[in-house]
């Protein structure tokens, strides 16, 4: 797992066997679902956002969307929800794509990480209303899409209901970009540097 100096992550996936990409695929899968579930009781609080963003600088933007798409199939299933899976899987996954997809845009800096930083943060802040606004238009158009009217009474009263939760992620998400992610980024560089020693 060293690091190539010429890759964009901290791991080159490129340059894995197999056999360890799976592991690695398993593993930050696993990491994902039990946060998720170890943070399920508090609320406002999540560290999803976190856990993405960081996997993104650790593996890419390509890896990350399987794995992504394991969590979230696997997330709906232990968690349910009001929807039917066919539904609740497609929606949870854009909502969560959005963030993955935002964060290629840090690609055009270049130089450091820590270069970067401000906009990894902007951009987890964006994402809390983002995810809340996937949800607000699906729920929506499911409960309310007879009329143009009634969409947009419900898609109102819904996006009021949801912004505490908005806000809540929004929050958190600047707040672990900013406090969490550099030191756990600048760690797992040392730390897979000197493994590769």
């Amino acid at each position: 797992m060293e690091q190539n100096p010429t890759s964009a992550n901290i791991i080159d996936w490129n340059e894995l066997r197999p056999g360890l990409r799976l592991t690695t695929t398993a593993l930050l899968v696993v990491l994902l679902v039990l946060t998720d579930l170890a943070f399920s009781s508090v609320p406002y609080v999540q560290l999803v956002t976190f856990l993405l963003t960081y996997y993104f600088f650790l593996v890419g933007f390509k890896p990350l969307v399987p794995i992504l798409l394991i969590y979230v199939c696997l997330d709906c299933m232990i968690s349910g929800g009001m929807w039917p899976i066919f539904i609740s899987i497609p929606t949870m996954f854009l909502a969560w794509f959005w963030l993955i997809a935002l964060l290629n845009f840090t690609r055009l800096i270049k130089g450091p990480f820590l270069k970067k930083i401000w906009l990894v943060a902007l951009i987890a802040g964006l994402h809390g209303f983002l995810f809340g606004q996937t949800f607000a238009v699906v729920t929506t158009w499911i409960y309310h899409g007879s009329s143009v009217l009634m969409f947009e009474r419900g898609w109102v009263a819904w996006t009021l209901a949801d912004i505490p939760w908005e806000i809540a992620q929004c929050i958190v998400g600047v707040g672990s970009s900013l406090i969490l992610l550099p030191p756990v980024y600048m760690g797992t560089k040392r730390a897979l540097r000197n493994f590769g020693k």
